[in-house]
C-alpha cells in the first residue's frame, strides 16, 4: 500500500491554503481552493512525476486533501 502524505499551506500563486499531494515521498500535485473558483486538482508546471500509483490510491490521496484542505 502506497504512503499518502498531505501538507496544507500557502504558496504565493495562490489567495488561498493549498494541500500538496505526495505519495511515497513523491509530490503528486495539489488541491486548491481559490476565491470564486471550484476546487482544483492541478499539477503546477515542470512539478510532473512519473511514479505509478493504484487508481484507488490516487483518487483517495485526492480527497483526503480535499477534506485537509476544507477543514
Amino acid at each position: 500500500m502506497e504512503n499518502i502524505e498531505i501538507t496544507v499551506c500557502s504558496d504565493l500563486d495562490y489567495d488561498n491554503l493549498i494541500a500538496e499531494i505526495k505519495i511515497d515521498n513523491v509530490f503528486v500535485g495539489i488541491v486548491t481552493n481559490e476565491p470564486d473558483e471550484p476546487l482544483r486538482f492541478e499539477i503546477p508546471n515542470g512539478q510532473e512525476s512519473s511514479i505509478n500509483v493504484e487508481l484507488d490510491t490516487y483518487f483517495k490521496a485526492i480527497n483526503n486533501a480535499k477534506l485537509e484542505l476544507l477543514k
